[in-house]
C-alpha cells in the first residue's frame, strides 16, 4: 500500500501489510514470517526493517545499476529462517519499502534527485519510526548513508561514531549528491563525531580522498593491511571497540562491495569472504549499542545470484540481531 510520495514524486514509500508475509513451511517448523511484524504493527519492536529500491545514488556517482534489486531478494529469504532458540524474531519488523519510480537518465538531467531521496528518507523514518528503534536499512545505494545518519543523530542525541566497513571511504567532494559522498557532507556538517573505517582498497581511492582523510583525522584501516597480517587486522577491531564508550550512539555500515565477487554497483574480485564480514558484524554488535544497520550497494541480477544474495545478507541481519540481542540482556 502506497502511503507517502517524495516532493516531486520521483519516490514512494509502501507501508508493508500481512499480504508480505512470504513463508515456506514444514510440519513441526515455525518460520520468522510467523513470527515477524509488518507495517504500524512494527513500531514496537526492537528493530525495524526498511527497503530502499533506487540505485540514483550509485549511476550519479558513475556506478552500475541494480541497487534496487536487494531488498526485494532479502525480503523472503529472511522470513523463511527458523524461528527458534538463537533467533525468535516477534522482537522484529518489517515497515515497509521505498522505491524509485523513474529510471536514471544522466547526471545532468537527474542532478536533484538523491537530495530529494535524503529528505524523503528523513521524512519517513520520522514519521514511522520511533526514536528508540533500531534501524535496519537493506538496498539501494551507499548515498542512503547520510540520511540514515542523520536521523540518527537527530532521535539519538548522543556523539555518533560511523562504521564502515568498504572499500571505498565515500569522501568525494561535496558539489553534488550521490553514492560516493555521504560521509563528506556527515563529517562536514557535524552530523558524525567520529568516522572508522575498515577494509579501504589502497588503490581505489583517489589523492582527494586520501587528503580528506588525513586533513579530518579519520582512522582508517586498509585491506592491503589484512592480507599482509590478517591477526592485526582483527586486533585493531577488537582494539577499535574498546575505545568506544557506551553512551554514544554508533551506526554500522556494510557496503556489499567489501565482498568478493558480490555482484553490486562497483564489484571487484578482490575482497573480504563472506564468513569474514560475519566475523566483524558478530564482534561489533557484540560490543556496542548499534542505532543503524546499513547494508547497501547490492545489485543481484539473475535468479540465482538473487536467490544466493538474500541468503547472504539474511546471515548478516540475523548476525546483527542475535548478537545485539546478547548484549542487552
Amino acid at each position: 500500500m502506497k502511503t507517502a510520495t517524495s516532493k516531486t514524486g520521483l519516490f514512494s514509500f509502501y507501508l508493508a501489510d500481512s499480504s508480505w508475509q512470504s513463508k515456506n513451511t514444514r510440519l513441526g517448523e515455525e518460520k520468522l514470517a510467523q513470527k515477524i511484524h509488518f507495517g504500524t504493527n512494527s513500531t514496537g519492536c526492537r528493530y525495524v526493517i526498511i527497503g530502499i529500491s533506487e540505485d540514483i545514488g550509485p549511476q550519479m556517482n558513475g556506478g552500475l545499476p541494480g541497487s534496487n534489486k536487494g531488498f526485494q531478494s532479502f525480503c523472503s529469504a529472511f522470513q523463511n529462517i527458523q524461528s527458534n532458540r538463537f533467533l525468535k524474531g516477534d522482537e522484529v519488523g518489517i515497515l515497509g519499502e521505498i522505491k524509485q519510480n523513474q529510471p536514471f537518465e544522466s547526471i545532468v538531467k537527474c542532478a536533484n534527485w538523491v537530495e530529494e531521496l535524503d529528505d524523503f528518507i528523513l521524512h519517513v523514518l520520522g514519521e514511522f519510526c520511533p526514536e528508540n528503534q533500531v534501524i535496519i536499512t537493506i538496498g539501494g545505494g551507499h548515498n542512503n548513508a547520510y540520511p540514515l545518519l542523520k536521523h540518527t543523530k537527530q532521535t539519538r542525541r548522543q556523539s555518533l561514531t560511523s562504521i564502515n566497513i568498504d572499500p571505498h571511504a565515500d569522501c568525494r567532494k561535496t558539489d553534488y549528491r550521490h553514492s560516493g559522498n555521504p560521509f563528506s557532507f556527515a563529517i562536514q556538517e557535524k552530523t558524525i563525531d567520529r568516522y572508522r573505517i575498515f577494509g579501504l582498497h589502497e588503490s581505489y581511492n583517489n589523492e582527494y580522498i586520501l587528503d580528506f582523510i588525513q586533513q579530518h583525522e579519520i582512522e582508517a584501516s586498509y585491506f592491503e593491511e589484512f592480507l599482509d597480517n590478517e591477526n592485526a587486522f582483527w586486533e585493531q577491531l577488537t582494539e577499535f571497540t574498546e575505545s568506544c564508550p557506551t553512551n554514544s550512539s554508533y551506526a554500522l555500515d556494510i557496503d556489499l562491495d567489501a565482498i568478493a565477487f558480490q555482484p553490486s554497483s562497483a564489484i571487484s574480485p578482490s575482497g573480504f569472504q563472506i564468513e569474514e564480514i560475519r566475523k566483524m558484524i558478530r564482534i561489533l554488535a557484540g560490543s556496542l549499542p548499534i542505532s543503524s544497520f546499513h547494508l547497501p550497494e547490492g545489485a543481484p541480477k539473475t535468479a540465482e545470484e538473487e536467490k544466493a544474495f538474500g541468503k547472504m545478507v539474511s546471515y548478516f541481519v540475523s548476525d546483527f540481531i542475535k548478537q545485539q540481542n546478547k548484549l542487552n540482556k
